[in-house]
């Protein structure tokens, strides 16, 4: 199965939108949102496409406020090419592109009960370093930070190195 993985550009919005609400449990945002993402940080959002259709996707950017860090915002593979390798494609990709602009941490935030995105991250060296944010919960059996983006929103924070 042949799988290319580009960067995103503004002219994917409405196509990544809508893509977007097929990735459950991912929120989805609003077709705005998406078409500022990928104008202004679309050098380091990436689409993974299979016969030319949109299969994966991933979106992060240089952090302004930590020097050196990349935060990943969202991952999605489409649930008919989950388990193909694809988001461990799409996370290779944005791992090189992050070395290439002289960025050396990535950091991501999981849904505790995501199982999937946090076994990809931890195959793929993140570590869990919830308990250096603050208060902490246990979620699924996972430690989160509580309150992360919301009351009631508790999620992991995982970083990882680049070497």
């Amino acid at each position: 199965m042949q799988i290319n993985i580009r960067e995103a550009n503004q002219n994917d919005f409405l196509e990544v939108h809508k893509f977007v609400s097929t990735c459950k449990p991912l929120e989805n945002y609003f077709e705005h949102f998406y078409k500022i993402m990928l104008r202004y940080f679309g050098n380091t959002c990436f689409i993974a496409e299979h016969e030319n259709k949109i299969v994966g996707y991933l979106m992060g950017i240089k952090s302004q406020t930590h020097e050196s860090t990349y935060f990943l915002w969202k991952i999605g593979v489409s649930p008919s090419m989950q388990g193909k390798g694809i988001g461990r494609l799409l996370l290779e990709r944005a791992e090189n592109k992050v070395r290439d602009i002289g960025l050396k941490r990535i950091e991501v935030t999981i849904d505790p009960e995501n199982t999937p995105s946090k076994k990809l991250f931890e195959s793929m060296g993140f570590n869990n370093i919830s308990l250096k944010e603050g208060v902490t919960v246990k979620v699924n059996g996972n430690i989160a930070v509580k309150d992360y983006y919301r009351p009631g929103r508790h999620f992991m924070l995982y970083e990882k190195w680049l070497r």
